[in-house]
This record gives C-alpha cells, structure tokens and sequence, in this order.
C-alpha cells in the first residue's frame, strides 16, 4: 500500500510538472510566434484654443490632438494609457498622461484623442510661439512619450514619437 501511494504521488508530480513545463513554454512560443510591433502613429488633427482672461493668470490654451494609430499586427491591442511630453517649436511645454481605452484592430487603424491645457506660467515662458499661433503662423507640435498596450502576451511599453509638419 505504502509503494502505490509513493508511486501515485510520483505519477501526480510528474504530470503536474509536465503540465506548467509544457504551459510555459506554450507562453513563450505564442509571444515568440505573435512578435508584437510598436504600432505607427500619425497627427491627424491639431485644434488650439486660446483663453484669454482677467486676471491674464487665469488664461490658458487648450490643445487637441487626434492621433492616428496604425496597428501592424496580427492581433488586435487595446491602448491602455499614453504618457507623453508636449513640445511646441522643439520648446518643451508639458508632460501629460492620458488614460484611454481604445481597441486598435488587427492590421487596422484607430483614432486616439489627446487634450492638453498649457497654462499661464508655461504662456509666459513660449511667449513667442503663443504670438506666432495668434498669427495664424503654424507650430510645429511633438509629441514624445509611451504607450502602454494591453496585449494576449500581456501589458508591453511602446516609444512613441510623433511630429506635425510646419
């Protein structure tokens, strides 16, 4: 009876370390086999708005972005979170984090939405790149940071950087 139960045991082990050796390397094979690529990205549109107030301290602008994100996987990603610094005329205006939730399927593409608000302390120190939007003169925009991709192999960090074109 003893020789049956240690045998029993052995058997059970045995199988239950196939199992989590043969689940492991499965995890492995299937990250190996997706080889998941940072998606592209594109400014699609760029929509500031400028807040003047009395007192000027209280004056700001807002800045939209939509992003185009062209995903080349075989697998569809949902963007989880984007974390990015804002540079306008290669003159750094803010660090942001943006929570999203947006699928971006298989080999397709999906539009993120960035807001931003430069306020007035960081105005004061782009003053010239503030005129030059008042003008009507264009900004060359850049956006720098990562995206955070929930994917079938798990959560993976991506670089992103994308510029508009003056």
């Amino acid at each position: 009876m003893k020789t049956s139960l240690k045998l029993g045991s052995l058997l059970a082990f045995v199988s239950i370390a196939s199992g989590i050796a043969l689940l492991l390397s499965g995890c492995s094979a299937l990250q190996g086999a997706l080889q998941i690529e940072n998606p592209r990205y594109n400014i699609r549109n760029i929509h500031p708005r400028i807040d003047i107030a009395l007192p000027l301290s209280a004056s700001s602008i807002d800045i939209d972005f939509a992003i185009e994100v062209d995903n080349p996987n075989r697998v569809g990603l949902r963007l989880d979170q984007i974390d990015f610094n804002l540079f306008i005329n290669d003159s750094r205006v803010l660090d942001s984090i943006s929570q999203q939730n947006i699928n971006i399927p298989a080999n397709g593409r999906g539009d993120v939405n960035l807001r931003t608000r430069i306020g007035y302390q960081q105005i004061r120190s782009l003053w010239n790149e503030v005129v030059d939007v008042i003008r009507g003169e264009r900004a060359r925009y850049e956006i720098r940071g990562n995206a955070y991709y929930n994917t079938p192999v798990g959560r993976l960090k991506f670089p992103v950087t994308v510029y508009s074109s003056r």
